[in-house]
This record gives structure tokens, C-alpha cells and sequence, in this order.
């Protein structure tokens, strides 16, 4: 037999190998890691993973298209405007004024339509969706023990974590929230199947209510307690309480496991800028929209107040409330929606404005725990504003 020949058997065997090794040693999400990731030329997750995954719709219905304003689209990109947001590979940046689309812009092929990751945006859909279940009936209160709904936390250290402590991230549970880690659990949550069952594994490592740690399984396991108390899949339950009540536009699409039939529901969850910002529009109106009241004013209230819980390091976190991030800034109180990548909605009450930025990359560097892009997408957003006026 040629040599050559010897060695590409060789190498398939190992190949072979590794494989089986990855499936028998539970890191098969691994082999889906590489050909959503290196095998098509990445080296990372991106905004249009989608195409990797099993997913189902978020249907929309009676679509209710956003107004433009009568200035819509007059402001007038800078040359350092464009730098900045080609430096950090933007593909939509949104800007709703006052109830009206004021200026929108797209890049690399996108438009009003496309589909985009939120990432961990999508942990405060969940929020949101949490809030409507509790004021539906389907769960008591936050208050509540999440094992009074979930029998897999019954009898385990984890017992008395409440609903209130996952919507902080505060449960004290130590998951492992390690991106970098190709073994880690948000790699076999965002990769792998039968995520509902590794969820449950990790133990209690802080008494609940009593430290923050930023940790997606947190929301895993409230979207799980959403699933079993109404009986329906989670996109279900969004298309029914947000997305047609919203007037979306288009689908959106939430990957899932197929195994256990369960969404990636700290990330995962795909749409467009124009219908993003309707879920910033609908926390800017006290959970009104267009005359119908979708979720209370004081669940508005309590998701945007932060809860004043210690970090690990012992600083107090007065920027997180229930899975929505805070920061006053400039002068004014932002509430807003973070993704990993860039993906953000801004709300800002003092001027009425809801600003969205989806795209591939966010800054590294930080200004008082804030990613510094944050800082010139809404000094930006402040700009067109005052052009408005």
C-alpha cells in the first residue's frame, strides 16, 4: 500500500477516535463546535449562527410597521462616525424617537428584515416572559421556590433558590459561564443536546440572595419552570405574549435542542433591529403598547431597580435588576438589552428614544463596568435626536 495512502488511513482513524472519544466522554457538542465554527472558516460564535442549528419560529401576526418620522433618515453620517462603527463590525444601528423610526442604517448586506443573534439579549426576553407567566397565574409569585415547580431542584442543595434570586442572578448555584472553555457549560449548552439535564448538575456555591455572578443557567432554568407551568415551548409562549401582540414584522427564530426540546433561552433568539426595538419601546411605555397593557407597570418597575446584592468581589451591583442592565449615563437612566457581541437596546426614558446596535464585535475596555462603545452608540443617538428638533 503507498505510503500516502497509509496516512490518510491513519488519519482518519485517529479522527475517528477523537470523535468517539468526544461521544463517550459527554463532549460531543464539541464536533458541532467545529463545523458551525472552524470548519467554515470562524473562529467564533457570530450573528448568523442560526443556519448551524435546529430552530423554531417566534410566528408573528398582524404585523404593525413602524412610522417613520417626517425626518427620518436626514442625519447625516460622519467620517468618524463610520469608522467607529466599522471598526467594531456593526450591521444595524436603529434609532426610534418618540414613538417613530428617526434614522436607521445597515451594513454587509443587512437590512430591516435580517435575521441577527441577540445572544444574551435573550435573557431578558425571558425576564419579560417570567413577568407574564407570574401575571397570567401560571406561577405564584417571585417569591416562590423555583423547586416548587421544578421536582429536579426538589431534595438538592439548590431547593430554596427563589424565582426573584434567578431573575437577579443570585441563586448562588455555580454554574460555569466560561466562553473560552470548549469543555465548559455554556459551550455544551450553546453546541450540545439534552442541555435541560446538564443544567441540574452544578452545585450550590454561594447561599442564595447573598452574591451576583452573571451566569446564564440561571435563565435555563427559568425558561424551563415558563415551559412546564404553561405547557408550552418557549417560542410558543413569546409568539402568544410578545411577538403578535407586538406587531412584529417578521418570524423570529429561537434555536433549540433537540433532545430536550428546550431553547437556548440565555441566547439564541434571532430577529431584526425594527422588531428588537419593540420590546424597548414596549419597557419605555410601562408595558403598554398601543393602548394595550401587556405586562404591568410595576413589574416594568421592579426588572429596571437594582437590587443591591454584592458581587464576588464585594462591590455593590447597582447596574443589574431582573436580567435588564442599568447605567445612568450623561445624565440619564438607561435601561438596556446586552449581547455578547454588540448586540444592545437602549432605552432611554429623558429623551423617549430606543436605540438598537446589532452587529460582530463590541469593545473590549470598560468605563465604570460599561463596554465603551456603549458610550458613543448613545452620544450618536443623542445627536440625531437634537438634528430632529
Amino acid at each position: 500500500m503507498p505510503r500516502f495512502i497509509k496516512f490518510i488511513l491513519a488519519v482518519l482513524v485517529l479522527i475517528l477516535l477523537v470523535i468517539v472519544g468526544l461521544e463517550i466522554s459527554g463532549n460531543g457538542h464539541v464536533i458541532n463546535a467545529m463545523r458551525s465554527t472552524y470548519l467554515i472558516g470562524r473562529n467564533n460564535v457570530d450573528i448568523d449562527n442560526y443556519k448551524y442549528f435546529t430552530q423554531r419560529p417566534v410566528k408573528a401576526e398582524r404585523p404593525q410597521p413602524w412610522k417613520e418620522a417626517v425626518r427620518y433618515n436626514t442625519y447625516e453620517v460622519s467620517p468618524e462616525d463610520s469608522v467607529f462603527f466599522d471598526r467594531y463590525k456593526t450591521v444595524s444601528y436603529l434609532v426610534v424617537y418618540k414613538g417613530e423610526i428617526l434614522f436607521e442604517k445597515y451594513w454587509e448586506g443587512y437590512s430591516d428584515s435580517s435575521l441577527s443573534n441577540s445572544f444574551s439579549m435573550a435573557k431578558t426576553i425571558v425576564s419579560i416572559l417570567t413577568g407574564m407567566a407570574i401575571e397570567d397565574g401560571f406561577i405564584g409569585s417571585v417569591d416562590d421556590k423555583a423547586s416548587d415547580y421544578l421536582s429536579e431542584l426538589k431534595g438538592t442543595d439548590k431547593e430554596n433558590v427563589t424565582i426573584e434570586q434567578l431573575l437577579q442572578m443570585t441563586s448562588g448555584i455555580g454554574f460555569d459561564e466560561s466562553y473560552g472553555d470548549p469543555f465548559g457549560f455554556m459551550a455544551k449548552a450553546y453546541y450540545g443536546d439534552d442541555i435541560r439535564n446538564k443544567t441540574f448538575e452544578y452545585p450550590l456555591e454561594h447561599e442564595p440572595g447573598t452574591v451576583w455572578k452573571y451566569l446564564g443557567g440561571n435563565t435555563l432554568l427559568l425558561s424551563y419552570i415558563i415551559e412546564d407551568v404553561t405547557g408550552k415551548n418557549l417560542s410558543d409562549y413569546a409568539s402568544e405574549k410578545l411577538w403578535k401582540p407586538l406587531g412584529a414584522v417578521r418570524d423570529a427564530q429561537w434555536t433549540y435542542d433537540e433532545e430536550s426540546g428546550v431553547e437556548r433561552a440565555y441566547c439564541c433568539f434571532y430577529s431584526n433591529a425594527r422588531d428588537f426595538a419593540k420590546l424597548g419601546e414596549l419597557f419605555l411605555c410601562q408595558g403598554n403598547w398601543k393602548g394595550i397593557q401587556l405586562i404591568s407597570p410595576q413589574w416594568v418597575e421592579q426588572s429596571i431597580t437594582p437590587f443591591m446584592v454584592p458581587d464576588e468581589n464585594g462591590d455593590t451591583v447597582d447596574y443589574y435588576g431582573y436580567q435588564w442592565w442599568l447605567k445612568e449615563i450623561d445624565g440619564q437612566d438607561i435601561s438596556y438589552m446586552r449581547g455578547i457581541l454588540g448586540q444592545y437596546v437602549f432605552i432611554i426614558p429623558e429623551r423617549e428614544m430606543v436605540v438598537v446596535r446589532l452587529g460582530h464585535n463590541r469593545s473590549e475596555e470598560r468605563l465604570d463596568g460599561v463596554p465603551t462603545d456603549v458610550y458613543t452608540y448613545l452620544e450618536m443617538a443623542n445627536r440625531i435626536a437634537d438634528h430632529a428638533q
